[in-house]
C-alpha cells in the first residue's frame, strides 16, 4: 500500500533517502500511484524505477568548496592533540566535523556532544581527552532555554541494545535514564564546566535566533528530486505502453483472424481489420505529445533544481556577465553562511574542551574559510599576486603572502611545511615567491 507523500516528506528521513538515493526509493514507496492504477503495474512500475540523486551532487559539490581549504586554527596542546582523534575512534577533527555540516545541510541542524569518558588519570597530564558525539534532530526530546537561548538541560533519545533511554545534560551534570523525564536514573554524574556541554551545528541561520534548530538547506531541491523520480517513472512507463507501433492487418473473415489473434509482429503484437473498406497494411503509431509534454516537465524540474540551490550557472543556458556574478554572489553567500556556522560551533567545541581540561581560558583562535570564489582559480591566484605589488605596508605583503601561499599549497603540503613557510614570510626570506607566482601562471 502506497504511503500518503503528505506524511513522508515531512520526516528528516525522506530528507536522508533523498540524499542517499536509498529508502522508499528503493522500495517504490515514495513513487505515487495513479488513482486507477493496478497494483501489478504499479509493482512493474517500481521495478523498473530510477532515481537520479541531484540532492547528493549539489550537497557533495557544495561540500567540497566549503573544504577545500582546512580551517585556520592557533589552537594549544590539549585541542591540538583533540584534533587528532575527535570522535574517540580514531577520526581527524576535519573529517568528523565535514560529516556533521553535511549531515545538518541535509535536516538543518544537529547536535554535537562534547564528552569525555568517565575514567580519566590521576594527574592532569594523563587525563583523558574529550570526545565528539552526534546527535540528530529527531532525537531532541526535552529542552529547557533562558531568555537568550542558552540551554539549561537538554534531553536525547538513544538506542542501548534495543531499547530506548534518555540522556540528559544541564549546567552542571548529567544522568541516563528510562524516561524521558528523569525519575528513572540508570547512571548520572558531575562537572563544573559552567555550561552544558552540547553546541548546536546549523547550515543556517534560525529564523527566531533562540530556536534549537534551522530550517533544511536541502528540502527544496528533495521535493524537487521527488517530482524528478516519479516524472521520470511515468514517462519510462509511457514509453513502455505507447512508444512501439502496431503493425495494422487486413483479415477478410472471423476464421483468418482467429488464426492470426496470437500472431507476433515487431514488438509482440498486430491488430487486424477487415479490408472491405479499403486501406493497405501500416503501422499505427501513438502521438508523440504525451511523450514531449513530460520530456518539458523534467527540463523544468532540473531548471528548478539548480535555481533553488542557486546554481543556475552551471546549466546549459548562456547568461550576460552580470547575471552569472549574481549567481555566483548568492552560491557564495548561501556557502558563507554554512562556513561562519561551522566556525561558531567550532569554537564552542574548543571551548568545551578546554572546559573539560580545566583551562578556563585560552587564547585559541579558529578561523574558517568564508570567501568561495567560484570562478577560475589562477584568475584569483593572480589577482592575489598582484595585490602584493599594491605598496599597502609590510603587514598587509606578508598577510597577502601567506594567503596566496596557503591557496595554492596549503592541499598538498604538511602542516609543518606550511608553517615553515610561514616562518619565512614573516622573516621576509620568502623563497616560495617565484614557486608560487609560477604555479599562479603570473
Amino acid at each position: 500500500m502506497a504511503i500518503n507523500s503528505s506524511d513522508y516528506k515531512t520526516t528528516d528521513q525522506f530528507l536522508l533517502d533523498s540524499y542517499s538515493g536509498k529508502g522508499g526509493y528503493v522500495t517504490g514507496a515514495y513513487l505515487v500511484k495513479h488513482p486507477r492504477e493496478g497494483d501489478d503495474k504499479h509493482q512493474r512500475r517500481i521495478a523498473a524505477a530510477v532515481y537520479p540523486n541531484f540532492v547528493r551532487k549539489i550537497i557533495d559539490v557544495c561540500m567540497g568548496f566549503l573544504w577545500r581549504q582546512p580551517p585556520n586554527r592557533e589552537v594549544g596542546g590539549a585541542y591540538a592533540a583533540f584534533m587528532k582523534n575527535a570522535d574517540g575512534a580514531g577520526g581527524k577533527l576535519d573529517g568528523v566535523l565535514a560529516n556533521y555540516q553535511r549531515l545538518a545541510m541535509i535536516l538543518g541542524t544537529v547536535y554535537i556532544i562534547v564528552d569525555r569518558p568517565k575514567s580519566t588519570g590521576a594527574s592532569r597530564a594523563n587525563q583523558t581527552l574529550p570526545f565528539l558525539a552526534l546527535r540528530l534532530k529527531g532525537q531532541l526530546v526535552a529542552e529547557s532555554k533562558d531568555s537568550a537561548g542558552v540551554w539549561q538541560s537538554v534531553t536525547f533519545s538513544e538506542a542501548v541494545n534495543g531499547e530506548t533511554q534518555f540522556r540528559t545534560f544541564t549546567q552542571t551534570g548529567w544522568k541516563v535514564s528510562q524516561d524521558a523525564e528523569g525519575r528513572t536514573v540508570i547512571d548520572q554524574g558531575e562537572y563544573s564546566l559552567g555550561s552544558v556541554p552540547v553546541v548546536r551545528l546549523h547550515i543556517a541561520k534560525p529564523l527566531n535566533p533562540t530556536d534549537s534548530y534551522s530550517d533544511t538547506w536541502a528540502y527544496d531541491l528533495a521535493v524537487l528530486n521527488w517530482e524528478l523520480y516519479n516524472l521520470r517513472s511515468e514517462l519510462r512507463d509511457l514509453e513502455r505502453s505507447q512508444t512501439f507501433a502496431i503493425l495494422a492487418m487486413p483479415c477478410v473473415d472471423d476464421a483468418e483472424r482467429e488464426r492470426l489473434k496470437d500472431l507476433t509482429i515487431g514488438t509482440d503484437n498486430g491488430l487486424t481489420y477487415n479490408p472491405t473498406g479499403g486501406g493497405k497494411p501500416d503501422y499505427i503509431a501513438p502521438p508523440s505529445e504525451p511523450t514531449a509534454h513530460y520530456m518539458e516537465r523534467i527540463k523544468a524540474v532540473v531548471a528548478d533544481i539548480y535555481r533553488v540551490a542557486n546554481l543556475e550557472f552551471v546549466g546549459g543556458v548562456q547568461q550576460s556577465g552580470v547575471a552569472t556574478a549574481f549567481h555566483f554572489q548568492e552560491c557564495n553567500s548561501s556557502l558563507r553562511t554554512a562556513a561562519e556556522n561551522a566556525e561558531t560551533a567550532e569554537t564552542e567545541i574548543n571551548a568545551l574542551v578546554n572546559a573539560w581540561m580545566g583551562h578556563a581560558s585560552t587564547t585559541d583562535n579558529i578561523s574558517y574559510a568564508n570567501d568561495f570564489n567560484l570562478t577560475d582559480l589562477a584568475q584569483a591566484v593572480a589577482v592575489a599576486i598582484d595585490s602584493l605589488s599594491m605598496g599597502m605596508g609590510p603587514e598587509f605583503d606578508r598577510a597577502m603572502k601567506k594567503r596566496t601561499a596557503k591557496v595554492l599549497l596549503g592541499n598538498d603540503v604538511s602542516a609543518q611545511t606550511m608553517a615553515a613557510i610561514d616562518d619565512e614570510i614573516d622573516a621576509l626570506g620568502d623563497v616560495y615567491g617565484d614557486r608560487v607566482q609560477q604555479q599562479g601562471g603570473v
